[in-house]
């Protein structure tokens, strides 16, 4: 649990606590929220042995940010397809009448061939990533882009070291990127420190608004103690992001991985018959 999270929870306790002494206040009750864990990135392969040894061994990497992007949109596509194959499997369970079941029956089949096609383009083009295989996509370098006006993009595009590729376009929206992170460690040491900066903004505006619905002295008093201390924490954090990255946070920067690794995970035997495939044959 980060620092801000503790704050919040602490005051919960101590309000619940009041609240439970004297049955007849109702002063408004917070829960910390949380960053949510990562979901699962795929189920285990279909066969694979519970006790077998799994392995990650890397079979891509990304060089760009259109790489890496695009890999991300597929993945998005696959995982879309499986779910609509869940959602008219129950409705195929819930079909009342003859003709309807097999209607549900016709259209799964066709979109499980769909999704049977496009997972072994995948296959192919990022060298065994399957959807039922579980991987990971690493980020090992990323970039930070702030928006930029039209007239702002007069004045930088005017000026004597402009570059082109300084500029990324994402609809109608430009943005200027501002600095590159480079490394795995330090593109998720960058992440978290996002992730603190933004769970402070939102603990803080929590408070805030908790504040109007108290109405004893000691409940305000507790509210504005913890304010003051989510407050303070969370300058410090700011201040810390614009010493390391050279601009102040703001909450509409862009930031996208530009290079990348993929690892799929393989069975015991899997990994027995690629390094038998590599071994050279004695002559």
């Amino acid at each position: 649990m980060n620092k801000f999270s503790f704050l919040l929870a602490a005051l919960c306790v101590s309000l619940n606590a009041q609240e439970n002494k004297a049955p007849e206040s109702k002063s408004a009750e917070i829960k910390p929220a949380t960053i949510a864990a990562p979901a699962a990135e795929a189920k285990p392969a279909a066969g694979a042995k519970a006790d077998q040894k799994t392995y990650l061994v890397e079979v891509w990497s990304g060089k760009s940010i259109n790489d890496c992007l695009q890999f991300q949109q597929n993945v998005r596509v696959l995982s879309q397809q499986v779910e609509e194959l869940k959602r008219l499997q129950v409705f195929l369970e819930n079909a009342l009448t003859t003709p309807e079941r097999e209607a549900r029956g016709h259209d799964i089949a066709a979109k499980t061939a769909k999704l049977k096609g496009d997972n072994e383009s995948m296959t192919k083009l990022y060298n065994g990533f399957s959807i039922e295989r579980p991987y990971q996509f690493l980020p090992t370098k990323a970039i930070i882009a702030t928006p930029i006006s039209n007239e702002d993009f007069t004045k930088l595009s005017a000026t004597k070291d402009f570059k082109q590729d300084t500029l990324i376009s994402m609809g109608e929206k430009k943005f200027h990127i501002r600095n590159t992170i480079a490394g795995q460690v330090e593109v998720e040491t960058f992440g978290q420190s996002l992730s603190r900066i933004t769970e402070g903004k939102k603990q803080l505006q929590q408070l805030v608004d908790l504040q109007p619905k108290l109405t004893k002295d000691d409940e305000k008093k507790k509210v504005e103690k913890a304010i003051k201390e989510v407050q303070d924490e969370l300058n410090r954090l700011l201040e810390e992001f614009k010493k390391a990255q050279g601009f102040d946070f703001t909450a509409d920067a862009l930031t996208l991985p530009s290079e990348g690794k993929l690892n799929v995970q393989i069975t015991e035997d899997e990994k027995k018959a690629i390094e038998a495939r590599n071994t050279p044959e004695k002559k």
